[in-house]
């Protein structure tokens, strides 16, 4: 059932990415929602479970976007390999943590995905890159991450029932 809803909601997230995005820009850089919600749900609950988000959201990026296929499966898995380095079940359950990460984790997944592109043969000026699309997306990145992660939190909640102890 939890796979059911991570495709449902990554198809979707996936879908506004690659075609609503380019038409709601914040100083022309536009979120990353794929990332952000995998980001989210490694952080809430482990490594596996991210990594199965990661591959969902990556094919479906891979596949609604016109970029070469893979390059955002292995630039999500990747990332969520990181991720769990920072996982908030070891270091405590707060929001700090996730959006802290989120910026160097975004420059991260940004850069590794520019960089196949690049070895894919698409030519990249990395300082431009950097200035003008890195950093403002991961700061926007870290942003949505905020609004995000309680309602991520909140789903695996729902997804997850903890028993009441006495």
């Amino acid at each position: 059932m939890r796979y059911l809803i991570a495709c449902g909601v990554l198809g979707s997230a996936a879908l506004a990415q690659v075609s609503l995005w380019d038409y709601l820009t914040l100083y022309g850089v536009h979120l990353d929602l794929v990332l952000v919600l995998v980001l989210a749900w490694t952080m809430v609950r482990n490594l596996e479970e991210g990594i199965i988000w990661a591959l969902i959201g990556g094919l479906c990026l891979d596949l609604l976007s016109g970029t070469p296929f893979g390059v955002f499966s292995i630039a999500l898995v990747v990332v969520m390999a990181l991720a769990t380095l920072v996982q908030t079940r070891v270091f405590g359950g707060g929001l700090v943590l996730p959006i802290i990460f989120t910026f160097p984790l975004s420059l991260i997944f940004n850069g590794l995905a520019l960089l196949l592109l690049n070895l894919l043969g698409r030519p990249t000026v990395w300082i431009s890159a950097f200035e003008q699309i890195l950093l403002p997306v991961a700061g926007l990145n870290t942003g949505a991450m905020a609004v995000l992660f309680p309602l991520v939190y909140l789903l695996n909640r729902r997804l997850n029932p903890q028993p009441l102890t006495f």
